[in-house]
């Protein structure tokens, strides 16, 4: 107890005397301590916004610094407003005069902000890095000849082929009376020369008589012995033929004639015989009917040979040409075909249907294609021998003796075969020898690149093989109603949208009338992409059809911001 009495006061006495070490702030010291507090707080809050800004202003910043570092003579040309740039590489932009350093064009001389003026045919160029291109899955192919066909499928009906239909008519004069029926049925098969009928009448019985009294009067001319007596008799053989024409007028053959005469019958009756071997079709008589002249007893079909009688509309006519081969089926042998070419199209147009009949012919063995039958027809024309692609290839110049084309002026060649380009659109054409010929270029970068692969670039200028065509797949063409534009990858990352002529679309490509050459890489899947890219950013819009395609230079998409603002700033850095 009396060692813990001492500690117990002491122990209290601590916290007292701390208390009283300690010395209370004054106001100025607390005002000063709360300023320090803001202070630090602000200082956070404005490095923030100075990083925010910078981040946010750089590109300006960047501008600004690049200014200030310029040499004096650039300085000096950026405040005259005078830039230069190359015609088929927008990007590259200079403040001095010089060559591309791509293609080694000389540059072309521009005021700061004035739009870039892309070659003809050319409606945008648009740049993509590496990276961007494998993140839109962009992939190319090549323009090359094809042997395309438009196929063309119609129905008909299977009818008489109208050059091997006979009708059989009463040729006696007056009415004559069927004496015998030989055919007595539709549809029996008859033989040429096979009877079919036979006709008694009054005034073929007469015309006998009078054939025979002729011939008996002619045989007694021949006992007349002196050429005077027989003068005077007259010559009564002139007799016998025309009642043998008469005769043969109304059918009877000259055989029958002489067996008459032979046998002096005057009750002979005409037999109709078959002029053609066939079915018969119509029969408009029957036995002991009398009939006029000119009636039609019998119609008779060789059935060996038939038409389809099909329709065609109007936009499907330069398709169809006669002589060319067909395929027909019907529905009475399912996967038998039956093959015949056109043979005719009528030269009319029905104006309620807005269509052309064509009559097809197929040869009919076994009587299979009955008339009345309905058939599917279908054709296949090498869009090569479409009329708009045989105007073209008629214009195009054929090869030499040598195989090889023969030089060419510039009217005629009319396109550079490395820019294909039209000639002239980049200024006079430039003549280059190339293998022994003179070809002409675009512009002073084209020779060298011709010379160093005249092989790629002289097929170009060659006429297309023998029933083929150029051609692009179809997701290659971005269709905007009023034309029609392919993404041309005229360097590696590099695009240009070309406006072209296509042909009507067959199966998954389009056959190429103007605007692209065999060899060139197209963008196949991804093209809408880059279409897209061409539209959102306005320097690589397309120009309208009416204004000179222009822009004022495409920057480099997926780069960093900072590349495509400094394009199109004043002041900005140039590549």
């Amino acid at each position: 107890m009396s060692s813990n009495g001492p500690s117990g006061p002491a122990t209290q006495a601590t916290p007292e005397s701390a208390h009283a070490d300690e010395v209370p702030m004054s106001r100025w010291q607390k005002f000063r301590l709360v300023v320090k507090v803001v202070e630090l707080r602000l200082r956070f809050i404005a490095l923030m916004a100075i990083t925010g800004l910078a981040f946010a202003y750089w590109d300006t910043l960047w501008n600004y610094y690049d200014k200030w570092m310029r040499p004096a003579a650039e300085r000096h040309a950026a405040v005259s407003g005078i830039e230069y740039y190359c015609p088929m590489h927008p990007q590259v932009v200079q403040d001095e005069p010089g060559s591309c350093p791509i293609c080694g064009m000389p540059l072309a001389k521009r005021k700061k902000g004035e739009k870039t003026t892309l070659p003809a045919g050319v409606t945008a160029r648009v740049e993509l890095a590496r990276f961007r291109i494998k993140q839109a899955g962009i992939k190319t192919a090549q323009v090359g000849y094809a042997p395309l066909a438009q196929t063309l499928t119609t129905v008909g009906n299977v009818g008489f082929d109208e050059r091997r239909l006979a009708t059989i008519p009463s040729k006696v004069a007056g009415k004559s009376r069927v004496e015998k029926l030989y055919v007595n049925f539709t549809g029996k098969m008859v033989h040429a020369g096979e009877p079919l009928a036979e006709l008694y009448s009054p005034e073929l019985h007469q015309a006998i008589q009078e054939l025979l009294i002729a011939a008996q009067r002619a045989g007694q001319d021949t006992q007349v012995r002196t050429a005077a007596g027989r003068a005077l008799l007259g010559d009564r053989r002139e007799l016998v033929h025309l009642s043998a024409e008469k005769l043969k007028r109304w059918g009877i053959t000259q055989g029958q004639i002489d067996e008459i005469i032979q046998n002096k019958r005057s009750d002979f009756t005409v037999t109709v015989l078959s002029p053609i071997s066939g079915t018969v079709v119509k029969k408009n008589i029957v036995q002991g009917q009398e009939v006029s002249e000119s009636f039609p007893m019998f119609e008779i079909a060789d059935l060996n040979h038939v038409w389809i009688q099909a329709q065609v509309f109007e936009h499907q006519m330069g398709l169809v040409r006669e002589g060319q081969e067909i395929e027909a089926t019907v529905e009475a042998y399912p996967g038998q075909k039956f093959p015949g070419n056109v043979e005719f199209l009528l030269p009319t147009l029905d104006p309620s249907t807005r269509t052309v009949e064509v009559w097809f012919g197929l040869e009919n063995p076994g009587l299979r294609l009955r008339p009345g039958m309905f058939a599917t027809v279908t054709l296949k024309t090498p869009v090569a021998e479409m009329p708009a692609f045989q105007t073209r290839f008629a214009a195009t110049p054929r090869p030499g003796h040598e195989g090889h084309l023969v030089s060419l002026t510039a009217d005629e060649q009319k396109n550079c075969p490395v820019t294909t380009l039209k000639l002239g659109s980049m200024g006079d054409p430039v003549p280059v020898e190339v293998e022994g010929r003179k070809v002409w270029t675009c512009c002073n970068a084209c020779p060298p690149k011709l010379k160093a692969q005249p092989a790629k670039y002289l097929a170009r200028l060659e006429p297309p093989p023998q029933d083929e065509v150029l051609s692009v797949p179809e997701s290659a063409v971005i269709d905007t109603g009023s034309r029609k534009i392919v993404y041309v990858e005229a360097e590696p990352g590099v695009y240009e949208g070309r406006e072209v002529v296509l042909g009507t679309r067959i199966g998954d490509r389009y056959p190429v009338l103007e605007g692209l050459a065999p060899g060139e890489r197209v963008a196949a899947t991804g093209a809408f992409l880059i279409d897209a890219e061409s539209r959102i950013n306005p320097g690589t819009a397309p120009a309208s059809p009416e204004a000179s395609p222009g822009g004022s230079g495409p920057p480099k998409v997926g780069d960093a911001p900072t590349r495509s603002a400094a394009a199109s700033t004043p002041g900005a850095h140039r590549h």
